[in-house]
């Protein structure tokens, strides 16, 4: 039975905290997407499926939200 080598230990800074800037680039483009999903479920009137696209925006834009004010915390 052959044992596999040891592997070193991860490097601790190789997935780093985002910046304030990567959090304020996440959430102006989670917000686009949400704004994006809920004028889709606009234009997709009489499709049961759209309901679930509304849901999408939501959660988009309530993700949006916490990535700017994250990025407000971080200056």
């Amino acid at each position: 039975m052959s044992e596999l080598p040891e592997e070193p230990n991860a490097d601790p800074d190789w997935f780093r905290q985002p910046t304030s800037r990567e959090h304020r680039i996440a959430g102006w483009l989670f917000l686009a997407f949400g704004v994006f999903f809920l004028m889709l479920f606009v234009v997709l009137r009489g499709w049961w499926f759209r309901w679930v696209i509304a849901g999408l925006g939501v959660y988009s834009i309530v993700f949006a939200l916490g990535h700017l004010r994250d990025s407000r915390g971080r200056r």
